[in-house]
């Protein structure tokens, strides 16, 4: 083989700590083997197979890279007859090529007799340790609750995360902690340090805190976008002389930004920062069309930094002073004590547990190998090395560690300590670092990257892989282009330039059959009709007829020697960034179209029909009288109960189902076969459950798959193949729980609820082998090491799931535990600037790792790239795309794929062109919009020849006699006939505006109306909608915002504004701003609340009256069943569910008092009464009901007029 000057030079390189940045398809394990073997064979230094440590991130790879390294030495055998390399065949099964966690194993065995460990041990499943970590948990509350002192710390942690499952959040908490804690080398510094970073003292000021700077640093990028989008705003109307009034007004704004850049103390940013203003935009007269458009341009620039300074910046950050953060962070540290400890209490008692059971799980293994190879004197700033690890580190000549982006801070230090500053030998590429899910820290890596030299005599090196040997140059090309776009320092944390680009090493074969082409971008437009259809299963039918397409086409695909074969369907593989929701239905479009697929899920097991069924049978067994799980079983094939027998058996009697059976069989006559199969059923389920008490539960599922036959059964259906499988690992899962130690059904069942219940659901069994030619459905991070001739990305639309930063605590390996603030009178969660650090530093981090997953997925295509993504609003996001979307704002991977697209095709396209139908195609990129494909319908080909419908066409059916039985099921009539097609629950609003149809006083009294006639509401088309006319602080302004906005913004001011009746304009924005930085209100809400209007509120009487009172409910949700005919489609006599929301109601000292906030423009008391009375009176109704006390006052007050009425 002819290897590249790169590839040569890391095969060859000696006595260096050497980082290997190897891009994709670079033929980084080809290297990694040749090396190994060179080092085997080299003449003059020789060393055996079992002087290296070879680390691989699965096992997987650790069998091909050994299988590998065989090859290669029975080839150099064969070509000479060398002692030395039958010597190294011979000690290759003892070579140490393996995982870190293998690795971990056989230190811990060779040397468990300096840390006091049984070597007996074994490591656990993943199940029976999440059994046996709740139960610690438990335990570890339990004692804390009966401890008094304990107690003190527990229970304001239980307040701040409890919830209506006790304490499982708090659980929850703990253990994600300790989790966390566990990826790094020293968990319990890392905890410990994390609680010192809330200590303050009197003096202490956001500048002393580390923990602040990652918001500086986002505030300064912040800063830098905007001040460049000025910078390419002045570029324009400086242009021009028309311009010149709005030059000066942009470069003034742009130079109070740059003074704001400037600064570099909190305090003195904040100052800056709220000292910026923007000022109404003069008006320009006489413009050209030509300017009017560049004036446009330059104006949405200006909204970009406005909203960016006055919704965020301004609001989130600056609002409050240092030292209101400070006393936030403060208020916390007592709680962030008692997280701490708890955890570090758990971690050692779940520690004592494992080791009572003689288990280890894989971080046992990470941190028992560490402490083996440390000195006890050993620190996280002097890691010193044990006798053990100096051993190691003599016997290895050479440590290689694959996949090096993906190790973690335990990982790294141990391949440190047993590795001398001149023998390791990391291979990895940054731009596949996908794993911080997993707690891989890929700053390891890049520390490395930027800092290693590319000297050739260097100790510490960094070559670079960069030919790519696996991709066309065309994919290559549309990798390239939208990386050097997208992957920029500021986004991902590295900029994209010559060494980070793809260089081809292989070229497209020239043959006009083969399949390759431009990289395909497909947009589905979804804003059409969609048949009932979500937006992404009308892309998975456009994906399904996409493929059809191609199959059809006669195309080849490339072998990897270069030659062709025809186009299969193992050829294609459709990417997606999760398959939560997405892979059952590509499945179902596939099917459809008749293309055969598989997804090997991670989740859906317990879902599977088979499972469900045996999972009730097992709890009947352990509990017969559970009727759910028992009715499950009966309706099942394993009895064959109809929904009519089913129904006839439950109305037997008031005992549970299983009481009730021997009855039912009785009623059924002798030669029913149903008699018999139930029998036979009640015969076997006493014997079932006498066996269950004798044995275990593996050999209960073995008996009763033996007596049921319903393994046989399953495999007859539809997926037999898998459905089989799935039995039989539910057997396997039971045989490995008895294996662990652990005894008995119910307690098996508990583990079973326990994993359902924290969505711990396990993978369907595996069917599909390699080869099998079907198109297949995988995750990216599936993905990652794969390629295929065909990749189809989908869900590129999709933004990004950014939930997890929403938690009420955060973690960071280098900035600690960031924890919200608690209120527990409003029972509300709000940022403290260390968690808001911590959040700035998690979003960037997450942003820069969706830039690898896009880049891991486009990676993976040898011949076609293709892109589909669905959106229903394209024309407004090409406008965003044709500007240059700064990629640190992508919020989705069409974020950064179709702004190089626009700038491809340019003119071309533009928000005009921009629709279904459209395509444009150039050499290196193809574009097109397409609407989501039709259902393939059943045709009457396809019908044709099916009896049934053959003998309704002719009519043959016509005369047969109906049964008695389904006789009376179809004559039946429900005593309320029109209640049948009505709803049985109606909100206020809904029951107001059916009055409206009423149209005269007669008719609601006809239809049994409660109420007086006054109540009696006019004619729907006499009655506005409350937001037609809206006073001048509450209509649209031009800006996109509705005036039901704003009255839903101020409705909800009202709801949390403090009562007070000394309340003042300055007092409520100060309000509001708190109420932004707790994040009750996002800064886009409170810019659209009027604050007069507030204040004029708490002046009036009812304010004040509302502010005293004792006893004050705001927005207070009612749901109260009703008797009678209130609307005319009930009839008297039958029941209505209504339920609505009442904006305040207040206690005072005869009753409550009732009160309902209008933003309506309407002058005149009677206008308002006559519009609401209906949903007053409901309301004081639903009230009066549910309290038993009277309402004595029922009020309107109207914003508008800025005073109360009273109804």
């Amino acid at each position: 083989m002819a290897w590249t000057n790169e590839q040569q030079a890391a095969i060859d390189s000696r006595k260096q700590t050497l980082l290997l940045s190897a891009a994709a398809g670079s033929g980084k394990t080809a290297v990694l083997v040749e090396r190994m073997i060179r080092r085997l064979l080299d003449k003059t230094y020789p060393i055996d197979i079992t002087e290296l440590l070879v680390v691989t991130f699965t096992n997987a790879a650790a069998a091909e890279m050994r299988d590998r390294v065989g090859q290669a030495l029975m080839k150099a055998l064969s070509e000479t007859k060398d002692p030395r390399i039958e010597r190294q065949l011979a000690l290759l099964p003892s070579a140490h090529i393996s995982t870190l966690h293998s690795f971990c194993q056989y230190v811990i065995r060779k040397y468990f007799y300096t840390i006091d460990l049984d070597p007996t041990f074994s490591i656990a499943g993943q199940e029976e340790l999440n059994l046996l970590r709740r139960q610690v948990l438990s335990d570890v509350f339990l004692s804390y609750y009966e401890d008094e002192d304990r107690a003190a710390i527990l229970y304001p942690l239980a307040d701040m995360f409890g919830s209506d499952r006790g304490d499982d959040v708090l659980m929850d908490t703990v253990s994600r902690m300790y989790t966390y804690a566990r990826s790094l080398a020293w968990p319990e510094h890392w905890l410990k340090a994390s609680a010192l970073a809330y200590e303050t003292g009197p003096d202490t000021t956001l500048d002393d805190l580390p923990l602040v700077e990652p918001v500086k640093d986002f505030v300064q990028r912040v800063l830098k976008k905007d001040i460049s989008l000025y910078e390419r705003a002045l570029y324009h109307l400086r242009q021009r002389d028309a311009f010149s009034a709005a030059c000066d007004q942009f470069s003034s704004e742009q130079e109070s930004l740059k003074a704001a850049a400037g600064e570099s103390r909190w305090d003195d940013l904040r100052c800056r920062i709220n000292a910026v203003e923007f000022s109404r935009l003069k008006t320009l007269r006489g413009l050209s069309d030509d300017d009017k458009a560049i004036w446009e341009q330059c104006k949405a620039l200006r909204d970009s930094v406005k909203k960016d300074v006055t919704k965020t910046l301004q609001p989130v950050y600056f609002s409050a002073s240092s030292e209101d953060w400070l006393d936030g962070i403060r208020a916390m540290k007592p709680i962030m004590d008692g997280l701490v400890t708890l955890t570090l209490d758990f971690s050692k008692a779940f520690s004592a547990a494992k080791r009572d059971k003689g288990w280890l799980d894989f971080s046992d293994l990470e941190h028992l190998c560490l402490k083996i190879l440390l000195s006890p004197e050993a620190t996280p700033d002097n890691p010193i090395r044990s006798a053990a690890a100096e051993e190691l580190r003599s016997q290895y000549e050479e440590v290689l560690i694959d996949e090096y982006q993906d190790t973690n801070g335990v990982q790294e230090l141990i391949a440190r300590l047993v590795s001398s500053d001149d023998n390791r030998f990391m291979v990895g590429d940054i731009k596949q670092s996908i794993y911080r899910f997993r707690l891989a820290d890929p700053t390891l890596f890049m520390d490395k990257y930027r800092t290693f030299s590319r000297d050739a005599e260097a100790r510490q090196r960094c070559i670079d892989l960069g030919r790519n040997f696996r991709s066309v140059p065309l994919v290559l090309d549309a990798v390239n282009d939208v990386f050097s776009r997208a992957m920029t320092m500021d986004a991902a944390g590295m900029d994209y330039g010559d060494r980070e680009k793809l260089y081809a090493g292989r070229t497209a074969p020239e043959d006009s059959s083969w399949l390759g082409g431009p990289t395909e971008v497909d947009l589905v437009d979804t804003s059409g009709d969609n048949e009932g259809l979500t937006a992404f299963e009308q892309e998975a039918r456009f994906v399904a007829s996409r493929i059809r397409e191609l199959l059809e086409s006669g195309k080849m695909a490339a072998r990897k020697d270069g030659t062709l074969e025809s186009l299969s369907y193992r050829h294609i593989v459709i990417l997606v960034r999760s398959m939560k929701n997405k892979a059952d239905k590509l499945i179902e479009a596939l099917q459809e179209r008749g293309i055969p697929s598989y997804a090997e899920q991670r989740g859906g097991y317990f879902a599977a029909v088979e499972v469900q069924v045996m999972l009730a049978l097992l709890r009947c067994i352990d509990n017969p009288e559970q009727d759910l799980p028992m009715a499950a079983v009966l309706r099942s094939p394993l009895v064959g109960l109809d929904e009519t027998a089913l129904a006839e058996l439950r109305l037997m009697g008031d005992e549970t189902l299983w009481q009730n059976l021997p009855a039912f069989s009785d009623s059924l006559d002798e030669a029913d076969p149903l008699k018999a199969d139930i029998d036979d059923f009640i015969s076997h389920f006493e014997e079932w459950r006498t066996y269950s008490r004798r044995q275990g539960v593996a050999e209960l599922i073995q008996r009763l798959y033996a007596d049921t036959a319903y393994v046989d059964f399953v495999g007859a259906m539809p997926g037999g193949d898998l459905r089989q499988a799935n039995l039989k690992a539910l057997y396997d899962r039971a045989q490995q729980y008895e294996d662990a130690g652990f005894r008995g059904l119910f307690r098996y069942l508990q583990l079973i609820d326990k994993m359902m219940e924290d969505g711990l659901d396990l993978a369907p069994a595996k069917v599909v082998s390699e080869k099998e030619d079907v198109v297949r459905i995988m995750s990216i991070h599936q993905s990652k090491g794969l390629e295929f001739p065909v990749v189809i990305v989908a869900d590129m639309g999709k933004e990004f799931n950014r939930k997890d930063l929403q938690e009420p605590i955060l973690f960071h390996n280098e900035l600690g535990i960031g924890l919200k603030q608690y209120d527990s009178a409003w029972r509300m969660f709000y940022p403290t600037l260390i968690w808001s650090g911590i959040e700035a530093k998690l979003r960037w981090e997450g942003t820069a790792e969706e830039e690898r997953v896009l880049y891991v997925a486009m990676t993976r295509a040898r011949d076609q790239l293709i892109l589909i993504g669905h959106d229903s609003k394209a024309a407004d996001h090409w406008a965003r795309w044709a500007d240059g979307l700064d990629p640190a704002q992508g919020n989705s991977y069409f974020d950064w794929v179709m702004p190089t697209v626009a700038d491809y095709f340019g003119n071309q396209v533009n928000a005009e062109t921009i629709r279904a139908g459209a395509f444009w195609q150039g050499d290196r990129w193809q574009l097109r919009i397409v609407s989501s494909e039709p259902a393939p319908g059943l045709t009457e080909e396809v019908l044709a020849g099916e009896p049934r419908l053959e003998a309704l066409r002719r009519g043959d059916m016509t005369d047969t006699p109906i049964p008695d039985w389904l006789d009376r099921q179809l004559s039946w009539q429900y005593a309320f006939p029109k209640a049948v097609t009505t709803a049985a629950k109606f909100s206020v609003s809904e029951v107001k505006r059916r009055y409206h149809e009423l149209q005269s006083e007669e008719l609601a009294e006809e239809k049994g109306l409660a109420l007086s006639p006054d109540a009696i509401l006019p004619p729907e088309n006499e009655v506005q909608d409350p937001f037609d006319d809206l006073p001048p602080w509450l209509a649209d302004e031009g800006d996109g915002v509705s005036g039901a906005q704003r009255g839903t913004a101020l409705h909800k001011a009202m709801q949390y504004i403090t009562p007070a009746a000394d309340h003042t304009e300055g007092s409520l924005r100060r309000e509001l701003a708190t109420f932004v930085q707790r994040g009750i209100f996002s800064p886009e809400e409170s810019s659209l609340i009027y604050v007069p209007v507030l204040a004029a509120f708490w002046r009036s009487s009812l304010g004040r009256r509302m502010a005293a009172s004792p006893e004050l409910h705001r927005e207070y949700p009612f749901t109260v069943l009703l008797a009678g005919g209130p609307l005319p489609e009930i009839e008297g006599g039958e029941r209505f569910l209504i339920q609505g929301v009442i904006d305040c109601l207040f206690r005072e000292d005869d009753g409550w008092v009732l009160v309902d906030y209008k933003s309506d423009r309407l002058e005149q008391d009677d206008d308002f009464k006559e519009r609401y009375a209906v949903q007053l009176a409901l309301y004081k109704q639903a009230v009066e009901q549910i309290t038993g006390i009277p309402v004595r006052e029922t009020y309107i007050y109207s914003f508008h007029l800025q005073r109360e009425i009273m109804m």
